[in-house]
């Protein structure tokens, strides 16, 4: 027992410390990075979420400009989001963020029906948003392997960031390409 009559030790002053100003200084530093550090991640996420949806569509426009060419028929690519039919224009441009399809038209009806899909693709990564101008519902290629009418532009878009958008861009020619900028009124919101 000690003098006050208690089997208690007291106990010393190095049990009671706290941080110094360096580890505290530190740990902030490391904090601070991490934090900012997965900001920048995001913006890399984005980005390649945008960059894979773009690539993949131009993909699926070259898949219909190879297999037009190949079976000597016309094949369509148009957006829809129940796999089977093609989605009406919206007010000023027409979603494909959803999916699309690709088919033979072959009885020249203008719409998918049994047995003329040959392709479908269904919705993109989450928070990707992609749209084509109105007058461009669907692109159209021929046997020769152009798309008939205008050029198309596709403007692939991440919601959070406009600046991140990748456009694809189908020429009368046929040929489907990814590029950063467009001259198209078909932008990023």
């Amino acid at each position: 027992m000690n003098r006050l009559g208690s089997n208690r030790f007291p106990r010393p002053l190095a049990a009671f410390r706290g941080f110094t100003l360096q580890e505290m200084l530190v740990s902030l530093c490391i904090s601070g990075t991490l934090v900012g550090g997965g900001a920048g991640m995001w913006n890399v996420f984005q980005q390649d979420a945008v960059t894979a949806s773009a690539n993949d569509l131009a993909a699926h426009l070259a898949l219909a400009r190879s297999e037009s060419i190949t079976t000597n028929e016309h094949l369509t690519l148009c957006p829809t989001d129940d796999q089977q039919s093609c989605l009406r224009p919206g007010d000023g441009f027409t979603d494909w963020h959803k999916g699309w399809l690709v088919y033979a038209d072959k009885n020249h009806n203008g719409k998918p029906d049994g047995g003329e899909i040959v392709r479908v693709q269904g919705g993109v990564t989450r928070g990707i948003r992609i749209r084509s101008s109105r007058a461009r519902s669907r692109v159209t290629y021929q046997p020769m392997g152009t798309a008939g009418g205008s050029t198309i532009t596709f403007a692939v878009c991440g919601e959070r960031d406009p600046s991140l958008a990748r456009y694809v861009i189908v020429s009368n020619s046929g040929r489907a390409r990814v590029a950063q900028t467009t001259t198209s009124n078909i932008k990023c919101a």
